[in-house]
């Protein structure tokens, strides 16, 4: 249920997100729906659960590309 809910609030601040890139990019009007329409979509809000960790696994992978 938090998932949900936080899904929402996700969902609701990508439009946020696409609406202000939509009103610095283009002026007409059907453009910006456009863009909106195009980019804003259920899938990109969905949060994946993590079982495992690989914390360990990224930063030796990590440490060797800085060397």
């Amino acid at each position: 249920m938090e998932i949900s809910i936080l899904s929402r609030i996700i969902h609701l601040q990508n439009h946020d997100l696409l609406k202000r890139i939509a009103d610095d990019h283009f002026t007409n009007e059907s453009d910006k729906s456009d863009f909106i329409k195009k980019y804003h979509k259920k899938g990109y809000s969905s949060i994946h659960n993590v079982k495992k960790m690989n914390l360990e696994l990224y930063q030796k992978k990590c440490e060797k590309l800085m060397r």
